[in-house]
């Protein structure tokens, strides 16, 4: 398959945890060039850098906390400077939380998971979508979670739905400048801990019973990424071994 991605640029937003370091190497496969971002340390980011810079890719690392409106600006802005464009974001933008009674949450918990996940996601695209508009070209692919639609702790759940409304709103109201935007919400797939949103364990009555892989995330990012993609907008892939059909 001919992606067409050769000589895209690729922003993900967090390049370490949470798939985001798979998924830019598979972006890189592709012939893109990347700008990784991500809240951890330098090391940690250049770990990922390296390893898509030795399949010939051009990588630029940010360190960014998407829930400051200041970093997300100078985040685009390095992104423009380093490279002219941006064709694809990838925003990858859950935390790992605890499972918690809805009564046990305090609201700076909810609020640190909010300002991440929700309001970080509203600010990473609010900041790209001029430049895509410009292109008149664009895709827009976040990573969710099943929890958005079978259900898990209310702060998972709830955070999950609003990266899929925000994923909706921007397919509905950008598709006349050929921007797209989907989701990604996977359930159970191997590296991620019990604690995290995407773990819901392989059971034997799953059409598939088996944890899924990072590389297959990674290989339904690139496919939405692709030329041919165009006419697919607002969609949630759910990549869990036959967990929940929708």
């Amino acid at each position: 398959m001919n992606t067409g991605l050769e000589g895209k640029i690729v922003l993900v937003t967090e390049a370490v945890r949470n798939f985001g370091g798979i998924t830019a190497l598979g972006f890189a496969k592709e012939g893109a060039d990347l700008l990784l971002a991500s809240a951890a340390t330098d090391e940690m980011l250049e770990q990922s850098a390296h390893q898509a810079s030795e399949m010939g890719a051009k990588v630029v690392t940010v360190q960014c906390d998407p829930s400051d409106q200041g970093q997300v600006d100078a985040l685009v802005q390095k992104c423009l400077s380093e490279f002219g464009r941006i064709d694809v974001l990838l925003n990858n933008p859950l935390l790992p939380s605890e499972a918690r009674s809805l009564e046990d949450i305090s609201f700076d918990q909810w609020r640190e998971k909010m300002d991440l996940e929700i309001t970080g996601s509203f600010q990473v695209c609010q900041a790209v979508l001029p430049q895509m508009v410009r292109q008149e070209w664009g895709r827009i692919i976040s990573y969710g979670g099943l929890a958005g639609f079978r259900g898990s702790d209310a702060m998972t759940s709830a955070s999950e739905l609003g990266i899929i409304g925000l994923t909706r709103g921007i397919a509905r109201e950008y598709g006349k400048y050929h921007i797209t935007a989907n989701c990604i919400c996977p359930g159970g797939v191997e590296g991620a801990g019990q604690s995290h949103p995407h773990s819901f364990p392989p059971g034997e009555r799953d059409p598939l019973p088996r944890w899924g892989t990072p590389d297959e995330l990674a290989f339904l990012a690139v496919c939405l990424a692709s030329e041919d993609a165009g006419y697919v907008t607002g969609q949630c892939l759910l990549p869990n071994g036959g967990k929940y059909f929708l």
